[in-house]
């Protein structure tokens, strides 16, 4: 009797000649599919490590998949990835009104690093003072003058407003502490894809129509504020005296009750926010304002720390996409004041847009009505608004700002 050999899950006799060739087709099949899938993963590593290193061969960063890289699901044009470059045949000129030397030190960094000279987008900065501090005064004008591209305007609210004709316009609050890289360019881009709107406001983190979006769990963190002082391990000689790391922060430490609640007083100077070890469902202020009758506004300073050091704590974990989304066009609530784009033959509809804040831009309304737009792909990051500003300056937000600019942004040009 012919043995018999189990093929492919069939018996197969041995003298039959068409079985012995099948058995060697398959043979030499399954070897080529193995070394056109060797083929195919080589090629895939190779390219993955070429784009690693030299990311403008794709739009999309393929080595996000491998390693630890932020994976935004909204493509934001950036100078620096190569994708968008400066647009010609006008000029793009920063406006920044001034009020705190302390903070606007932190934004010089990310205004230089935007400047056309150093391959950013600003051909000119204008600053307009809003203070009558004599020192800080005295200050802003040491730095226009070690930087061409620096001017400043006429004191007073009303010089924002006298713009030049056919200039496109970024107006940045003097207390803005972050501006992600793609920020300029992205709302440049979306203000000339959008020829029809009025404004392009960036993605101003827990302000104005975004206080609530910015609000939510997994974007808002439960940081609560410490409430006695911790000894700080001793830094060696090559390390910054300031930390922006919130990895670096301990847990915290209080009675399981603390809720923080409407008025809450800063514990004392200098103090941070830190993340329990278990978070309570109520006790931290974004928590406590929604859930309960006795925790604060969004506008209170506390909701505003906490807002900050969750973005620190994103910032870290290089995750920002928590806060992105593509463009918000005419939303309810009014947009923020502190980091728009327009042009300036808008100049007068903006401001009076601005000033009446009450007043409601909707798709429903009639088409010869300019549209507002919010870009949510470009993150900038506002230090206070004007009530919540003495209860943040008892924090360290200030510092963590700055130590981030020095090691991430400012230029060795001073």
């Amino acid at each position: 009797m012919a043995r018999e050999l189990l093929i492919r899950g069939r018996p197969r006799n041995l003298r039959d000649v068409e079985s012995h060739i099948e058995g060697k087709s398959s043979f030499w099949r399954d070897w080529t599919v193995i070394l056109l899938w060797s083929v195919v993963g080589y090629t895939c590593l190779l390219f993955t490590v070429l784009t690693f290193f030299n990311p403008r061969l794709v739009h999309f960063d393929i080595s996000s998949l491998l390693f630890r890289k932020e994976i935004s699901p909204f493509f934001a044009f950036s100078q620096a990835s190569g994708h968008y470059p400066k647009p010609q045949g006008f000029k793009i000129v920063a406006l920044v009104p001034f009020h705190d030397q302390e903070r606007t030190a932190i934004l010089d960094c990310y205004l230089q690093k935007n400047l056309a000279q150093h391959d950013g987008f600003l051909d000119q900065v204008v600053f307009v003072p809003l203070t009558d501090n004599a020192a800080s005064i005295q200050w802003l004008y040491s730095i226009i003058n070690q930087t061409p591209e620096y001017t400043i305007a006429p004191a007073g609210e009303a010089s924002e407003w006298q713009l030049t004709e056919n200039v496109m316009y970024i107006r940045i609050d003097g207390d803005t502490v972050f501006l992600e890289e793609n920020a300029i360019p992205t709302i440049v881009k979306t203000k000339l894809d959008h020829p029809d709107s009025l404004i392009v406001s960036a993605n101003v983190v827990n302000e104005a129509a975004l206080a609530s979006l910015h609000s939510h769990p997994g974007v808002a963190l439960p940081y609560l504020p410490e409430l006695r002082r911790i000894e700080q391990p001793a830094r060696g000689k090559l390390e910054n005296d300031e930390d922006w790391r919130s990895s670096h922060l301990p847990r915290w430490q209080g009675p399981p009750d603390f809720k923080v609640t409407r008025d809450f007083e800063p514990p004392f100077e200098g103090h941070r926010w830190l993340l329990p070890r278990e978070a309570s469902s109520d006790r931290d202020p974004i928590a406590a304002s929604i859930y309960t009758d006795t925790g604060p506004t969004l506008d209170d300073w506390t909701v505003g720390a906490q807002q900050h050091y969750s973005f620190l704590h994103h910032l870290e974990d290089n995750d920002l996409g928590h806060y992105k989304f593509p463009i918000w066009v005419d939303p309810a609530e009014s947009i923020s004041q502190n980091f728009d784009c327009f042009w300036g033959n808008d100049a007068e509809a903006v401001r009076d847009t601005f000033n009446h804040s009450t007043r409601k831009l909707s798709r429903n309304t009639s088409d010869k009505t300019p549209h507002v737009i919010i870009d949510g792909k470009g993150i900038v990051a506002h230090y206070s608004t004007q009530q919540a500003a003495a209860g943040l300056d008892a924090t360290d937000l200030i510092s963590r700002y700055r130590a981030y600019a020095r090691e991430k942004v400012c230029l060795q040009t001073r």
